[in-house]
C-alpha cells in the first residue's frame, strides 16, 4: 500500500471520526413521563424561576412525574399554588436528600405546584392528549394510509431503525440531552442513561406520535471522559396507541455512548493525517522537480 492510500486513508477515518461527534436537535411532542429535580440550593429563594428543574414539564395523560430531590435539603412536591393551598391531586409530604416521589397517573389538564416547605419554589405539569383526526373521509383515509406504512415499518424495524445522539463533551454538574428518533409513528420505548455505574436517566412507556424524543439527564457527578463515558439503552416497545394492544419487535435495543468532544482518539487521528498529508505533499513536490 503506498503512501497516498495510507494517506488517503486516515484522512477519510479523521472526517468519519469527527461527524460521529456531531449531535443534531430533535424534540418530540412529549413523553409519557418525565422526571423533575429540585435546583441546588433552593431551600433559599432566589432560584426562582427554576427551583424545580425543569420548571415546566408536558407529558401524556396517564403519564407520571417523578420528582427527585438531589438538594441538601428536604422538600415537597405539592400539586396547587401557595396562594390557594394544596389542589389534592398529588402530595410527595417531605422527600428526604437523595430520595424521590412520583405523582399518581394524571389526567388531561393543567396542574400547578410548589414545595410547602419553601413556598416560592413553583412549577407546572401540563397533561395533553394524544391529537387524532376524525374530520371527514379524507382525513380518515390518510391516517388509514398511515397506519398501513406503520405496518411495513413494523416489518422492517431493526437496531439501525432506532437512531440516539448524545450531546457531547459533558463537565461535572452538567445535564445531558439525548435524542432518540425511531422509525415511524405511535413509536413506545424505554430509554436507560447511565454514567460511571450510575444511573442518570430512566423513562419507561415513552411515547411519541412523530417517533421523536428528547431526554434530559441528571446532572453528572463527574466529567464525561474516554473512562467515564455515558452510555445509552433504548428498549423498543412497540407501535401503537397507549392502552391499545402494541405491535412490532417489542424488545428491540439499541445502544450508543458519548465521550467528551472532539474526543482525544479522534483528535490524534486528525493529527496524523494532516501529518501525513504535509509529508506527501512535500515529497510529491521533489518528485516532480527536474533533474539538473
Amino acid at each position: 500500500m503506498n503512501n497516498k492510500t495510507v494517506s488517503s486513508l486516515f484522512v477519510l477515518f479523521a472526517i468519519v471520526s469527527i461527524g460521529m461527534t456531531a449531535a443534531p436537535g430533535a424534540f418530540a411532542e412529549h413523553s409519557m413521563n418525565a422526571t423533575v429535580e429540585n435546583a441546588m440550593g433552593s431551600s433559599t429563594p432566589g432560584c426562582e424561576p427554576d427551583c424545580f428543574i425543569p420548571a415546566t414539564v408536558t407529558i401524556g395523560v396517564g403519564g407520571m412525574v417523578t420528582f427527585a430531590n438531589n438538594d441538601s435539603a428536604a422538600h415537597t412536591s405539592t400539586a396547587g399554588t401557595p396562594a390557594d393551598g394544596p389542589s389534592g391531586v398529588w402530595d410527595s409530604s417531605l422527600v428526604m436528600m437523595g430520595a424521590a416521589y412520583t405523582t399518581p397517573a394524571l389526567e388531561a389538564g393543567e396542574y400547578p405546584y410548589f414545595c410547602m416547605v419553601h413556598p416560592w419554589m413553583e412549577g407546572l405539569v401540563i397533561v395533553e392528549e394524544e391529537s387524532h383526526d376524525d374530520h371527514g373521509h379524507d382525513e380518515t383515509k390518510e391516517d388509514h394510509d398511515d397506519h398501513g406504512d406503520m405496518e411495513m415499518k413494523m416489518q422492517t424495524l431493526t437496531a439501525a431503525d432506532i437512531a440516539i445522539d448524545i450531546a457531547d463533551g459533558a463537565k461535572a454538574g452538567e445535564r445531558v440531552s439525548i435524542d432518540v428518533t425511531i422509525g415511524g409513528e405511535h413509536v413506545n420505548y424505554d430509554i436507560v442513561a447511565t454514567h460511571g455505574g450510575e444511573t442518570i436517566l430512566s423513562e419507561s412507556n415513552v411515547h411519541s406520535h412523530t417517533g421523536e424524543g428528547n431526554h434530559v439527564t441528571s446532572a453528572l457527578a463527574a466529567d464525561a471522559s474516554d473512562d467515564l463515558p455515558i452510555d445509552v439503552t433504548v428498549t423498543f416497545q412497540g407501535f401503537g396507541i397507549p392502552g391499545e394492544e402494541f405491535t412490532g419487535p417489542i424488545g428491540l435495543t439499541s445502544n450508543a455512548q458519548a465521550v467528551p468532544e472532539f474526543g482525544t482518539i479522534a483528535a490524534l487521528i486528525l493529527v496524523v493525517a494532516i501529518g501525513s498529508i504535509i509529508a506527501v505533499s512535500a515529497k510529491s513536490r521533489l518528485s516532480f522537480m527536474p533533474k539538473i
